[in-house]
């Protein structure tokens, strides 16, 4: 008569042949186990998604796509909320400092999307998919690039509109950029999603149709927004600087206009 302890050996031997032996649970040939993630999955060849880990793998795949989801959302905030509430701020804005206050903001967005950036490097080197082969990426780098510029045209334009009292090709080069950036930005974050919901690299966490319709409304109605304080910013300039000429106000020439009907 085989030992008690015999018996178990055996059995334990019999439970790890069965789990990890030719078609076992995570044996050869048995798809991983894991979801998409499993050796029909185009992915399996890359350890973390294949059969095997288990709880490891399962943790890199909630991390990746924790990162994932930071990307979009710092992006989404730098371009849809911070930077055109910033060039809002100084269209609609009149109080003493107003430029420091629209700078500070515009540097913290610009600090937002560094981070993204940052994560958007990171997911390029890290995923096993070529997404350079995309538009999101590579608008992306260029955003990054002509950012650069920005806040030192920003501060050219500060001093020479100190100097001369008026606009110069500093300003207009510091208005035109930031202006094309916004857009560029807004644009990139929807394409962003559709390369999120298309790509088999983000299969599993990939946006839903009605997060894409959101994000579309949320950031064309701020676009709208920005452009309508940006026209009245501009009316505004042009009426401030038309009475500094030495036209009357409004009220001053009605008044006129009647006296001179009248006689």
């Amino acid at each position: 008569m085989s030992s008690p302890r015999v018996i178990l050996l055996s059995f334990a031997a019999t439970a790890v042949s069965a789990q990890y032996g030719p078609g076992g649970r995570y044996g050869p040939g048995s798809g991983g186990n894991y979801g998409t993630y499993g050796d029909d999955d185009s992915y399996g060849s890359y350890g973390s998604y294949g059969g095997g880990r288990g709880g490891a793998s399962q943790a890199f795949v909630n991390s990746r796509q924790k990162i994932i989801v930071a990307h979009g959302v710092l992006a989404a905030l730098a371009f849809v909320l911070f930077f055109p509430v910033g060039a809002i701020l100084i269209r609609v804005g009149s109080f003493r400092g107003m430029w420091l206050v629209h700078g500070l903001f515009q540097l913290f967005a610009y600090l937002v999307y560094i981070a993204a950036f940052g994560i958007g490097v990171w997911m390029v080197n890290s995923i096993p998919v070529n997404l350079l082969d995309s538009y999101h990426p590579i608008i992306g780098v260029v955003v990054f690039v002509l950012l650069f510029f920005q806040p030192i045209l920003g501060f050219v334009h500060h001093l020479q509109f100190k100097k001369y009292n008026r606009r110069t090709v500093w300003s207009y080069g510091h208005l035109w950029l930031g202006r094309v950036v916004i857009t560029l930005g807004m644009i990139n974050g929807g394409l962003g999603l559709l390369l999120a919901s298309d790509a088999p690299a983000f299969t599993g966490f990939a946006p839903s149709r009605g997060q894409v319709i959101a994000y579309g409304i949320i950031a064309g109605s701020m676009w709208l927004l920005w452009v309508a304080a940006a026209v009245f910013g501009e009316t505004k300039r042009a009426r401030s600087r038309k009475y500094a000429e030495g036209s009357p106000p409004p009220y001053k020439e009605h008044y006129a206009h009647r006296i001179s009907n009248s006689s």
